[in-house]
């Protein structure tokens, strides 16, 4: 299999709208053509837009149709589904409008391999003219394999479109779906997740395993999963947040299993109470029994009465032990997910705190740079007219700038900071002054950097000085 040859599906629980619905049918007058082509990105191509097409109901391979607008199809659907389950419960259900309607599925894979499917070997030309380019079969069956598996997956009626773009720099299907399930609710939440984040990811992954079996035949694989590999496409920052809020739901999960198993407590307590309540009772009435015949029949029928109360305490409790013990293990695990998100949370700040002394240290470092140059050159002119402080300067940065030593001490400095910095082993002869490569400071592992770069810009001051002063000058 090629390198790279990805399957890909997004899932979008958005909301179809007009626009929304002319963008998937490409229902776009000239004006809106232009602005698309405007586009630094250069995403779209009009002269491939003829090679777009949808699936049909039943598999049917057609061009795009525009006549009637996505949003019109989804509702028609909806009051289809709310007509079927008035017929099937004696109520129409109620549509809340937090509920989503419809959820939008994106339906490729890696650029090159989508464009191979669609256009074979024929060569596009990235901003000419593609008219002459034709549609290969093999997009066609891709989308025909992929609509009768999702069919199969959440039933046909619930595929409200079926759009193939061949007009993009990546070819790529857009499904419009109704989430509507076997049981007849309508869920987007339970269709694809969401009760949880832990949740939301178990689905989640349910359904890219789904999609790469099913596009396995056409040599796209499964993507790695993040949260197998470790990767993340996100900013500390936004992966800090992510925590935060995973962090909060699981918490709200715990506290709902705590108190589940605070109220089974409860009532597992309440039975068994109430059960040694009963087999107290019906000791007492046996003891009766023994003791008189005249109202034995009374008894007997009190006893019976309280022993099929005791049966079905007892089941009760079973049940509700059998409960307790389940909730107890789902808060174990919760237990254990929580504390490796907290471990995984005090990670990411402790990075945070390191990423902030970074940069302030960076920060210093550059804003000392950007004024040296300057505070050099005002320092060499000072010099220049007060004798005295030409003389102090001696044996100084100030004197290699003013001596034109400057720019191979700057030179030098450089090459040995950043040998330190990369651990390298040597240093290129430099002229001017005695030593050799033996004389060159070394960074200490855990030196500070503003530290290093002192000593090696002294080093570079002392090889390039006449006289040699390499001792005096790392002494100061």
């Amino acid at each position: 299999m090629g390198k790279g040859k990805k399957a890909m599906l997004e899932v979008s629980k958005m909301k179809m709208t007009p626009a929304l619905s002319a963008e998937h049918q490409r229902k776009w007058d000239e004006s809106r053509w232009e602005c698309k082509l405007d586009d630094p990105e250069r995403n779209y191509d009009k002269s491939r837009a003829h090679l777009n097409f949808e699936v049909r109901k039943g598999g049917v391979i057609a061009p795009v149709d525009k006549s009637v607008c996505i949003k019109e199809k989804v509702d028609a659907r909806i009051a289809e589904w709310k007509a079927e389950r008035l017929a099937a419960t004696g109520k129409e259900p109620i549509v809340r409008s937090t509920q989503h309607l419809s959820v939008s599925l994106v339906i490729g894979g890696n650029s090159e391999r989508m464009n191979e499917l669609a256009f074979g070997n024929q060569v596009l030309q990235e901003r000419g003219n593609n008219a002459h380019i034709k549609r290969m079969p093999e997009i066609e069956l891709f989308a025909l394999d992929n609509y009768k598996a999702l069919a199969e997956r959440i039933g046909e009626k619930n595929i409200i479109s079926f759009i193939a773009h061949c007009d993009e720099k990546n070819c790529h299907i857009h499904a419009t779906i109704t989430p509507i399930l076997e049981d007849g609710r309508l869920s987007a939440k339970d269709m694809f997740g969401g009760g949880s984040l832990v949740a939301a990811r178990d689905k989640m992954r349910e359904w890219h395993d789904w999609y790469a079996a099913v596009n396995e035949k056409w040599g796209l694989e499964r993507g790695d999963d993040i949260h197998e590999t470790g990767a993340r496409h996100k900013s500390l920052e936004e992966h800090n947040r992510e925590l935060h809020r995973e962090n909060k739901s699981l918490e709200e999960e715990l506290e709902t299993k705590r108190r589940a198993v605070k109220g089974l407590t409860t009532m597992i307590e309440n039975l068994t109470r109430r059960q040694e309540e009963i087999q107290s009772q019906i000791a007492e009435l046996e003891a009766q029994q023994q003791e008189s015949d005249s109202n034995k029949e009374d008894i007997l029928r009190q006893i019976k009465f309280l022993n099929q109360t005791l049966t079905e305490i007892r089941i009760n409790l079973r049940e509700k032990r059998g409960r307790l013990d389940q909730v107890n293990q789902e808060l174990d695990s919760l237990k254990s997910t929580y504390n490796a998100k907290l471990k995984g949370l005090d990670a990411i700040m402790k990075k945070d705190n390191v990423m902030i002394n970074y940069i302030n240290r960076d920060a210093e470092i550059i804003l000392k740079a950007s004024i040296f140059d300057q505070v050099l050159y005002e320092a060499v002119k000072i010099c220049r007219e007060i004798p005295e402080a030409d003389t102090m300067a001696e044996d100084s940065f100030i004197d290699d700038r003013n001596n034109f030593r400057w720019k191979d001490v700057l030179s030098t400095g450089l090459r040995v900071f950043i040998a330190g910095i990369d651990g390298a082993t040597g240093v290129a002869q430099v002229s001017g002054g005695g030593g050799t490569s033996n004389d060159m400071p070394w960074r200490d592992k855990d030196e500070d950097f503003l530290d290093w770069a002192r000593r090696a810009m002294r080093y570079a001051h002392a090889k390039h000085y006449p006289g040699n002063r390499f001792k005096r000058s790392l002494s100061k």
